[in-house]
């Protein structure tokens, strides 16, 4: 088990990168949702937007934002140069975020 996690860890660190398609301006994201919480790997908050996508915010919720079923709206930063182990949705890092 842990030799399949090595290698799957591995793979992810050199093959991904050149799996991925350069930045380019224009990744900023509008988003409506409602703020979740998932139980995998230990608990994290999440959005799922309106839109049907789920999004996974880099670094975490703000702690104030942090409230099952609270409607908020965000300006994001898509991030596909990044992975992470919640696997939910697109990673983002929120530049605002805001109460609904």
């Amino acid at each position: 088990m842990r030799r399949i996690l090595c290698l799957i860890l591995f793979l992810a660190v050199v093959i991904a990168p050149d799996c991925q398609t350069k930045q380019k301006d224009g990744n900023t994201i509008n988003v409506t949702g409602t703020v979740t919480h998932f139980d995998l790997e230990g608990g994290f908050w999440a959005i799922k937007g309106d839109d049907g996508k789920t999004y996974d915010p880099s670094g975490g919720l703000p702690t104030e934002f942090q409230k099952e079923g609270l409607r908020v709206r965000m300006e994001a930063r898509t991030r596909p140069d990044m992975v992470s182990i919640h696997m939910v949705g697109t990673i983002v890092e929120i530049k605002k975020i805001e109460r609904l």
